[in-house]
């Protein structure tokens, strides 16, 4: 499978490149500039593109069985988030690629019926820029309806570590263990965004990941 991956060097992008190269698959890195390569990324294609230039952006992902992101805003750029996912959805079509994924935040998940993890009282300050950022990207995603776009959130805390296992995914829903933590690995997080990549068993809609 071939799988146009923008962002592909930062810190969820790099492990979803590394998970789609020891599965076997081809991977167009889409980045905004020439910069060193780091060594477990050799097998990656790179292309220096603008994404806001839809004509050379489609160009450089023809051929792609599917469009990937990992974008994430610059502290000065937060904004940005809604921006970029009408930039990959018109890119897509233009390129007739038909299959969008996208790495979302977890403020648009649910604790509630007809409410998200953003609107709850406590929700910290520090995170919730970020959050309303990819609110409004999701909800843009939800006007969508001629791509098979996921838009997946990983668990309310993610970071390095090892992979464990041992989680779960889910549609919509807020996703916490036992003890009310909501976190995954990087690694753990990679595997199972390159196995919703290629299953498209959550098509249109929000889905996270946590350990359990």
């Amino acid at each position: 499978m071939k799988v146009a991956l923008v962002a592909p060097t930062g810190n969820i992008g790099s492990h979803i490149a590394k998970e789609l190269l020891a599965n076997g698959h081809e991977v167009i890195g889409i980045v905004r500039s020439e910069k060193a390569v780091p060594a477990e990324l050799a097998g990656v294609s790179f292309k220096v593109v603008d994404i806001a230039d839809t004509t050379a952006f489609a160009a450089a992902i023809a051929g792609a069985d599917a469009l990937a992101s990992a974008y994430g805003p610059a502290l000065d750029n937060i904004d940005s988030v809604g921006l970029v996912a009408e930039q990959l959805v018109a890119a897509a079509k233009v390129a007739g690629v038909n299959r969008l994924i996208v790495v979302g935040g977890a403020g648009s998940l649910e604790v509630a019926p007809g409410m998200q993890l953003v609107d709850l009282p406590d929700f910290p300050d520090a995170y919730k820029p970020y959050a309303l950022a990819h609110r409004k990207a999701f909800n843009y995603l939800q006007t969508v309806n001629d791509l098979d776009w996921t838009f997946f959130s990983p668990a309310a805390e993610i970071g390095p570590g090892e992979k464990l296992g041992g989680f779960t995914v889910q549609e919509k829903r807020f996703l916490a263990n036992a003890k009310g933590e909501s976190r995954i690995h990087y690694p753990d997080y990679a595997i199972a965004f390159v196995s919703e990549l290629v299953a498209k068993q959550h098509l249109k809609t929000i889905i996270t990941v946590a350990y359990q």
